[in-house]
């Protein structure tokens, strides 16, 4: 009958072990990171009244053994590692893991673990939870971001961000353009080139006129005006070549206004041989071209003037192709060159130089004609000059580079790369080189628009902030708008996380049978994944705490109720002897 009793004793002490637990988890309902705990029972050994007993062949059956058990002991508490729901909190430093694993913290002499991602950054710098003073663990980046994943984790690997710590400056290597360069921009004229025909039979008396548009640097039109007059058979006199069989004499007005004239001591045009020929005053051919450059050579006259801020500019009037043959006069002459928008663009851009003073550069782009030396394919060609402060760092005539060249799809074709050279004198490393990647310049009809999209240097900045992403890297972002990796947090796998030992403050530790650490960064190797702004909540599930918490009140009164019925039966017994 004691028996009965001590059985009883045993269920109580059973329900008062579980009851604490269940206290243990609804106490801990709103502590982040907590993971609920679980009793498990078993019966203890049994007292055996009667072996059991194998069947006979041809006798009785088997009998079964006849066994009191001594009562219940407790089986096992085991920790409930399932995932807790997260609770956005906007605060960057708060990490919770969507997943398996854990933390690894220190207080600087022994490693641990939690699942508790309340952190803060301290005065050092270092990412603390505040509530235990633990730092977290993790990988540290060198001075150039650089993170060596072989070293160990030590109670020393802690995760520093230091805000307000300056950026190296870095000097400016390249520079990247892109857009567009007009193509429907403006471009001077330099020539016109004539067709016709001045037949041996023109009267005395003719006079032929032709008048061609030519345009300056900046499209604006202005007319050369061609007449030929007073045709001569063959002409004699000073100044007139050997073999001349016809002259005419020219007269060039350039906006209506004379420019060349024959009749003013320059050159005739001469038929010589079967060739259009001007002759200086000896009589010596010059060739059939009249050229408005500012000379003063027979063949030569005025500059055309620009017009509205356009430069003077040169012309030259080709006549050679103009025939001699049968009878009847004509004459016309077509200009290179075009209106248009303006034929100049300009681009600015900072660069920095090895202590972070920015240099302002100045990109000027001109349209030009294309020119001996073309890449194959190019239609068009467009010059170019980089200046700081009015003097010059480089343009298309520099030793490697070249002007900029594109295709009739106005694609770029030569000079996507060029080179120009900055020299400070502020102390910086000078003088230093700036590759210019033209690439993804084009040249199409409409605005233009090429611009520097990007350059690699940048001055040196405060670090002002950082961000955790989901696999771990915390990178740190600069005032400069640079961004730079500065470690790793890692986390910790076991093969049996349910065997590590709780220590407090939501801590746990290795045990013998929680296996090693199997550490690394998150979101990798079964390990969960990083979810920042966001902290996990217990996982208690207080309707399950509250139905155990029932069944097991009602385990306890029942296990009290077996030793009341046996003491009121002992009294049975003690009061026979009466």
């Amino acid at each position: 009958m004691l028996q009965a009793m001590f059985s009883g004793v045993s269920g109580m002490q059973a329900h008062q072990t579980q009851m604490g637990v269940i206290g243990n988890n609804i106490a801990n309902v709103n502590t982040v990171g907590f993971k609920a705990g679980r009793v498990s029972f078993q019966d203890q050994l049994s007292q055996t009244v009667r072996a059991g007993g194998a069947p006979a062949a041809e006798g009785p059956g088997g009998q079964n053994p006849a066994q009191v058990g001594l009562g219940v002991t407790l089986g096992s508490i085991d920790t409930i590692l399932t995932q807790g729901n997260l609770q956005s909190t906007g605060k960057g430093s708060d990490l919770a893991i969507q997943g398996s694993g854990l933390f690894l913290v220190s207080d600087g002499q022994k490693v641990v673990f939690t699942r508790n991602g309340a952190f803060d950054l301290d005065s050092t710098g270092a990412m603390v939870n505040q509530a235990t003073g633990q730092r977290l663990l993790g990988y540290q980046a060198d001075s150039v971001g650089q993170i060596d994943p072989s070293q160990p984790i030590t109670p020393s690997s802690t995760i520093r961000i230091p805000i307000g710590t300056l950026s190296d400056a870095k000097a400016t290597s390249a520079a990247h353009f892109s857009g567009n360069l007009d193509a429907s921009a403006a471009l001077y004229s330099t020539r016109v080139d004539f067709t016709g025909n001045l037949g041996e039979t023109a009267p005395a008396a003719s006079i032929l006129q032709s008048v061609s548009t030519v345009y300056d640097s900046l499209g604006n039109a202005h007319s050369v005006q061609t007449i030929f007059s007073n045709p001569v058979d063959s002409p004699s006199g000073a100044g007139v070549p050997a073999g001349a069989t016809r002259s005419w004499d020219v007269e060039i007005k350039v906006d209506s206004v004379s420019a060349f004239n024959s009749a003013a001591g320059k050159s005739k045009l001469y038929r010589v041989g079967t060739e259009w020929q001007f002759a200086d005053a000896s009589g010596t051919p010059l060739g059939s071209r009249l050229s408005l450059n500012g000379g003063a050579a027979a063949n030569e006259a005025g500059q055309v003037p620009g017009r509205s801020g356009a430069s003077a500019f040169d012309i030259d009037l080709n006549y050679g192709t103009i025939g001699d043959a049968g009878v009847g006069i004509a004459l016309s002459g077509v200009a290179n060159g075009q209106t248009g928008s303006s034929p100049t663009w300009g681009a600015t851009t900072r660069a920095y130089d090895s202590l972070g003073v920015v240099h302002l550069l100045q990109f000027k782009y001109t349209r030009e004609h294309l020119g001996p030396g073309a890449p194959l394919g190019a239609t068009s060609r467009w010059n170019w000059t980089a200046t700081e402060s009015g003097a010059v760092l480089g343009n298309h005539d520099a030793v490697g580079n070249s002007p900029l060249y594109f295709d009739s799809l106005g694609q770029l074709v030569g000079g996507g790369s060029q080179l120009i050279t900055v020299t400070p004198s502020n102390g910086s490393l000078s003088p230093y080189t700036v590759r210019l990647d033209n690439d993804k310049l084009s040249q199409l009809a409409s605005d233009a628009t090429a611009s520097v999209d990007s350059q690699d240097g940048y001055p040196a900045s405060p670090l002002q902030s950082f961000g955790i992403s989901g696999d771990g890297q915390v990178t740190g972002i600069y005032g400069n708008g640079q961004t730079r990796l500065l470690g790793q947090v890692v986390l910790a796998n076991f093969s049996n996380p349910s065997g590590l030992d709780k220590i407090g403050n939501n801590l746990y530790r290795e045990s013998s049978n929680s296996g090693a650490a199997q550490i690394g960064a998150p979101n990798l190797n079964g390990r969960g994944k990083l979810a920042t702004t966001f902290l996990e909540m217990s996982n208690v599930d207080l309707s399950q705490e509250f139905t155990t918490l029932i069944v097991s009140q009602r385990g306890f009164q029942a296990n009290t109720r077996i030793i009341s019925v046996v003491d009121d039966l002992l009294q049975e017994v003690i009061n026979l002897k009466r």
